[in-house]
């Protein structure tokens, strides 16, 4: 049987990892704008964190369901890092947080908290 190249479904399609990204990016700019009216408040990266990986979790004062936490858990596995706004970044006003790979964001959060 022929393959029809035409109907590959699979080429040019982004990865399971980009689109994981991409939502996940999608989800933190979406807690921003609901409990702060803002795209991307400082220290959203380590907020979204705290509350993706704290019992009870909370975001901004506000308990949120245990689903909600591990879809940020379960999207951060599947993009394979973590989007962040690095104080530079965010005071010059650029259009868009910048996407990390995990071990660097797990290197970031150890620093942050020492």
């Amino acid at each position: 049987m022929e393959t029809n190249t035409d109907l590959d479904l699979t080429d040019g399609m982004p990865t399971r990892s980009a689109l994981a990204q991409e939502v996940l990016f999608f989800r933190m700019q979406q807690l921003s704008e609901t409990f702060y009216s803002a795209g991307w408040v400082e220290d959203l990266e380590f907020e979204v964190w705290d509350m993706a990986h704290k019992k009870p979790p909370r975001f901004a004062d506000n308990a949120v369901s245990d689903e909600t936490a591990k879809s940020f858990r379960d999207l951060a596995t599947l993009a394979s890092g973590w989007w962040i706004f690095p104080a530079e970044q965010f005071e010059k006003k650029a259009s868009r947080p910048s996407f990390i790979p995990m071990k660097r964001w797990q290197g970031i959060l150890a620093e942050s908290l020492s």
